[in-house]
């Protein structure tokens, strides 16, 4: 009895093999929609490694204008040079006008800083608030928060 259920076993077709036959041949049948769809399906995946690598160095970009912008700042709270604090508000007002996400509300820390050391106190209480309500990032919503406390002590 179990020889000659191994017997039916081995007689029926293999299920990978049928479906490499059946996919033979639509392929060989449908030929030209296959090739369209092939050429469709390499122009997605292109369009989309393309956006990935242009994405990845929007985003080094920003990163080295950041670590710019903190240079400007600490060589200004080390020299008290005005030129250097002009510049650091120059680079963070870019990065916080065109960035998004994380970089957006560090600018936006640095500007506040920037506008306490020149004595702007309420744009830079604005700008804590700002990080504070919309930034998803605890460490930066945390830092402001703190600056809120500090700046209403006073």
């Amino acid at each position: 009895m179990a020889r000659k259920k191994e017997k039916e076993l081995i007689h029926k077709p293999d299920m990978l093999v049928t479906a490499f036959e059946s996919v033979s041949l639509y392929i060989r049948d449908n030929r030209r929609q296959c090739v369209y769809g092939l050429v469709a399906l390499l122009i997605i995946v292109a369009a989309v490694a393309s956006y990935i690598v242009y994405a990845n160095h929007q985003a080094q970009k920003v990163q080295y204008k950041l670590t710019q912008g903190i240079t400007a700042w600490e060589t200004y709270e080390q020299t008290r040079a005005a030129g250097e604090i002009d510049k650091a508000e120059d680079i963070f007002q870019k990065i916080a006008s065109g960035a998004s996400g994380k970089p957006r509300y560090i600018s936006k820390l640095y500007l506040a800083n920037i506008n306490m050391a020149r004595g702007k106190r309420d744009e830079a209480l604005k700008l804590y608030q700002d990080v504070s309500r919309n930034s998803s990032n605890k460490t930066l919503t945390y830092l402001a928060d703190n600056a809120i406390k500090t700046l209403e002590k006073k």
